[in-house]
């Protein structure tokens, strides 16, 4: 046999021995990850998807077709959507319109979800610049850009007091939130005081009532919670009951009416700048006799996407997918943004949206139905896109350092990192983004838990070893 035949055939055979250590390998690695889930995590329902970022390669799929609710790995698909269709440096206008002639006041909200009360004093004081004094015809607000509802089909009853369901309004100020202190006792039975946060401008417009009573920690967690309700006037009726104790918590709420807010703090703001009004307010579109006097522009979109992915904002989540619905279809609605963030995503991720259930864009919505691959299709393409890849990763959180992974996987260390989304419903966690590990791989990884009756933070537990065992093997 010629030595050039007997070369080959050694050749040959080396690459067969390690294609096969490499299946091997590559076998052994599923069957510890499907083992693992399976052990810890038997009665939940589990999506996983393995992908590697630099070939595109799926390297492990545990029911990845599936559909899950997403929670909070929505927004990477509302987030990803702004970049394309709005660019990173959009800014958010509000603007101040007057008229000279007749005194008339404007002010058009345009759903800037950082915009605040100091931003609004700021705007109303070129009043003062211009030496106005009285505001003598109509106040117009104009919230148009955005319409109704305020919240999103699937949004849990129980949810709607609370700040991370506040209603998406074109008018935003302060987060459309506000702040209560509970007071507990020590004493079983006695009533538990409760404390509106003080008024910012004025006197406190909206009220408090309160009969709340104490109780075991025990009879807390199972036979009764505390009641709210916040009414069409901002106002405040708390019942039910508290566990006992003796430090203040405070806890912050959804406005119920962004427009009585608005004028409100309008006119509170008149009268601290010493401005005279006895006009009307009205909500509608800005006159076209009234002249722009100045506007307020929010950070820049990129910015704006920390506070989305980073932090898991659910208000800016859904005033970014608002902005896309009135940018496309002249009309910002939850159906409207939901079908632009489909329109704008589907042709360069390749994702079949007919094959998924997107309702909301801040994944708060009971409704929402996504599967694993469609999340890893989502961040494959983005990491492509030589232009936006670099601000979409940038507003992910990171292990142990910012946002909602700021105190998880911080024995990582120098081992590995992970730039990622979270998600958390009841009974649901989810984890979603890039992942790099020891040997500086870079792995696409999702990990959605569903029908879990374990606590958030016993699935949080398994997504760290899932996750320290990749970053380990690979």
């Amino acid at each position: 046999m010629k030595l050039r035949s007997v070369i080959t055939i050694v050749l040959l055979l080396s690459s067969i021995n390690l294609a096969w250590a490499n299946d091997l390998k590559t076998n052994d690695l599923n069957n510890a990850i499907t083992q693992m889930i399976r052990s810890n995590l038997p009665e939940a329902t589990v999506g996983v998807i393995l992908q590697d970022l630099n070939s595109g390669e799926i390297l492990y799929n545990y029911h990845g077709a599936k559909h899950f609710l997403p929670a909070s790995t929505a927004k990477l698909f509302s987030s990803a959507a702004a970049l394309k269709e709005l660019g990173p440096h959009y800014r958010y206008e509000t603007a101040l319109y007057y008229s000279m002639q007749n005194g008339e006041l404007g002010l058009k909200f345009s759903g800037d979800p950082s915009f605040k009360l100091a931003d609004l004093l700021n705007l109303l004081k070129k009043l003062q610049e211009l030496k106005v004094s009285e505001i003598r015809g109509t106040i117009w607000i104009d919230d148009t850009t955005f319409e109704g509802p305020l919240l999103a089909s699937g949004w849990t009853w129980d949810s709607a007091p609370w700040y991370y369901s506040a209603p998406v309004s074109a008018i935003i100020i302060d987060r459309n939130q506000f702040g209560i202190t509970l007071f507990p006792t020590k004493v079983i039975g006695d009533p538990v005081r409760a404390q509106l946060d003080k008024a910012v401008l004025g006197k406190q417009e909206h009220k408090i009532k309160a009969n709340i009573r104490a109780v075991s920690a025990s009879d807390a967690e199972t036979l009764c919670q505390l009641l709210v309700d916040v009414d069409q006037q901002n106002n405040v009726d708390l019942g039910g009951c508290w566990p006992t104790g003796s430090d203040p918590l405070h806890l912050n709420l959804a406005l119920r009416n962004p427009r009585l807010q608005a004028q409100q703090l309008i006119n509170s703001a008149l009268q601290q700048l010493q401005i005279k009004s006895t006009a009307k307010i009205k909500f509608a579109k800005i006159p076209v006799h009234l002249q722009k006097l100045t506007q307020h522009d929010s950070e820049q979109l990129s910015v704006l996407l920390k506070v989305i992915l980073g932090d898991s904002d659910n208000l800016y989540a859904e005033s970014v997918t608002k902005t896309l619905g009135a940018k496309r279809f002249g009309k910002g609605s939850f159906k409207t943004g939901v079908l632009a963030i489909q329109q704008i995503l589907a042709p360069f991720t390749g994702i079949d949206f007919k094959q998924a259930r997107l309702v909301d864009g801040s994944g708060a919505s009971r409704y929402n139905l996504i599967s694993p691959l469609h999340l890893s299709q989502l961040l494959y393409a983005m990491a492509q896109d030589p232009t936006l890849a670099k601000y979409f990763r940038d507003s992910l959180a990171v292990s142990g350092l910012t946002g909602t992974l700021q105190t998880r996987f911080a024995d990582f260390e120098n081992i590995a990192s992970m730039q990622a989304k979270t998600g958390t419903l009841n009974g649901v966690s989810a984890l979603s983004g890039y992942l790099t590990t020891r040997t500086q791989r870079e792995l696409i990884l999702t990990i959605l838990i569903n029908q879990a009756l374990g606590k958030s933070s016993e699935l949080k537990e398994f997504e760290h070893k899932l996750c320290y065992f990749l970053a380990e093997q690979l």
